[in-house]
């Protein structure tokens, strides 16, 4: 991780835990031919559980796409290739559970190929997911 990331980390840590005695969040990175998913935060998360689905809308019609998930050799980190049709616009939807903390990662897949994810402390509703879709590449 970048020392400009782990002063972000560090930043939202600190900030974190006067609302919530602690971060809990899922960063997600460009990787050759997919993406990796990550259960970060200020407490040991390597043990967190992650699941995600890819929303679209293709020929005009909404499609719901369950992402599979398969562990690396780094505790709490998930590789997440294509699995969504390559016509239409997407957006990933990623959940991260660690016991009793939860949070959400919606991600738009960007025209030119790169991914604007946005973490929320409460689950993506369906016009988050629409709005993201308006905004996301073909």
């Amino acid at each position: 991780m970048s020392r400009r990331n782990w002063i972000l980390l560090a930043t939202f840590c600190a900030t974190a835990a006067t609302v919530s005695a602690g971060g809990f969040f899922l960063t997600v990175h460009g990787k050759d031919n997919g993406l990796t998913v990550e259960a970060q935060g200020c407490q040991d998360y390597s043990q967190a559980k992650v699941t995600g689905r890819a929303e679209g809308i293709v020929n005009g019609k909404r499609q719901s796409v369950a992402l599979e998930l398969t562990a690396t050799g780094k505790p709490g980190t998930y590789a997440v290739r294509k699995q969504w049709p390559a016509e239409g616009k997407w957006v990933l939807v990623f959940n991260g559970t660690a016991g009793d903390r939860i949070t959400h990662t919606i991600v738009e897949l960007a025209p030119d190929g790169k991914l604007r994810p946005r973490m929320l402390m409460r689950p993506v509703t369906n016009a988050e997911i629409e709005a993201a879709l308006l905004n996301s590449g073909a």
